[in-house]
Parts: C-alpha cells; sequence; structure tokens
C-alpha cells in the first residue's frame, strides 16, 4: 500500500480495480484479432494515480471460448500466457472509461 510519486498501490480485489481490469480486457479483446476471448490468470501489480488512472500489470492467456459466443465458463489455455500493461483512465468529465496504454509480450 505504498505511495511513490503519487501513485499508489491497490489490492486486485478493490472494487475499482475489478472494474478497470474488465473494461481493459473488454477492450483488448475488441481489438484482437484472434477469434478466441483472453482473461486476466494473474494480477501482478495494481498501481492507480491520482484517483482516476490505473496502471495494471497482468499475465492474460487465451481462453476454449469464441468471442460473442456468451458460453461460459471458458477454460483456460496455459500456453501461451502473455504478460501485459494496461493503463487505464475512468474520466469524471466524460462519464467513461478510456485504455490509454495496451502493451503486451
Amino acid at each position: 500500500w505504498g505511495c511513490r510519486k503519487g501513485f499508489t498501490e491497490l489490492k486486485a480485489n478493490d472494487p475499482g480495480v475489478q472494474t478497470a481490469l474488465k473494461f481493459a480486457m473488454d477492450e483488448y479483446n475488441k481489438a484482437s484479432p484472434d477469434v478466441y476471448l483472453y482473461v486476466v490468470v494473474k494480477v501482478i501489480r495494481v498501481q492507480r494515480k491520482v484517483g482516476y488512472k490505473y496502471i495494471l500489470t497482468v499475465k492474460i492467456a487465451r481462453t476454449e471460448c469464441i468471442k460473442d459466443s456468451g458460453d461460459g465458463p471458458c477454460p483456460v489455455f496455459t500456453d501461451p500466457e502473455y504478460q501485459c500493461r494496461f493503463v487505464v483512465y475512468n474520466s469524471v468529465w466524460f462519464r467513461r472509461w478510456m485504455l490509454l496504454e495496451n502493451k503486451c509480450s
């Protein structure tokens, strides 16, 4: 729970973090050319800056569910996993979430 340069460390079960994670993954899946859904399999680190900007470092993996199939639960493929850094901003002015950065390797 340290604070460094305006960043606060948060736990993955924080309600704001859960909302930010869901938004980031929804955006990731929309932009991904893959027909399969990806999900977060591990939260490595979460930081929040000034209340509205979340920096999420997570591991994601491909599931066996096809996008928009509505099926669930979705079994996860263990390989490959990707580490991603999502920067998500909750804009009070525009009353919406925005994905500012999406880097996976």
